[in-house]
């Protein structure tokens, strides 16, 4: 996180905090919603602006509650989220390999593959996440958490074609070969990925 950002809330600790104007899309896309956007419950616009999409990642944390948030200065403006807090692509590598990273630019090593009712596939994986610890002092940490990402609709195709499923009754849908390595294909609801992976949609709806 910006060492200014930080000196900024050591200057003003309380300033109100904000939602309901920024959000992820399903494609990584960092969106503004002004009051039109919000009563019209419509997505946004696009954040093209190069500096700000770079302060938003670098500044991208997290509250306790497991609500997502842009720490603006002293501000913290909440993020609402279309579908999971990372959206994730597929990559080259040097080394004539492949590897996944996320929008933010974080890359991840996969620990299984979820395929929700609609065929969204979805990738578990530990993500390195700024806490905040402490809500009085502002206090951040950096934590390793078990989480979740989208996997970009670009890149599905790739996924399918590395991609083995059977069709006997075993946990497992399938598996994706991926580095040497077989990663299980599971299928999940997605009404339950907030819960199973501790992360609120809507952050200023009370649970």
């Amino acid at each position: 996180m910006d060492q200014s950002v930080l000196d900024a809330l050591n200057k003003w600790p309380n300033v109100p905090e904000c939602f309901g104007w920024l959000a992820l899309d399903r494609r990584g896309q960092w969106r503004m919603r002004n009051e039109e956007s919000q009563s019209q419950q419509l997505p946004g616009e696009i954040i093209k602006h190069a500096a700000l999409h770079h302060s938003i990642t670098k500044n991208y944390a997290r509250d306790s509650k497991g609500r997502f948030f842009f720490q603006n200065g002293p501000q913290r403006v909440f993020i609402d989220l279309a579908y999971t807090p990372w959206i994730i692509r597929i990559y080259p590598d040097d080394n004539r390999t492949w590897l996944l990273r996320t929008t933010s630019g974080q890359v991840i090593e996969p620990i299984q593959c979820l395929v929700d009712q609609a065929g969204q596939v979805l990738i578990e994986a530990d993500f390195v996440v700024k806490t905040l610890s402490q809500v009085l002092t502002n206090s951040f940490e950096t934590q390793i958490l078990r989480g979740v990402g989208l996997l970009h609709d670009h890149d599905l195709d790739f996924f399918a074609s590395h991609a083995t499923f059977n069709q006997s009754n075993t946990k497992a849908l399938g598996f994706l070969e991926w580095a040497n390595q077989s990663i299980p294909i599971v299928s999940v609801h997605s009404n339950d990925l907030p819960e199973l992976y501790n992360f609120r949609l809507k952050p200023h709806e009370k649970i």
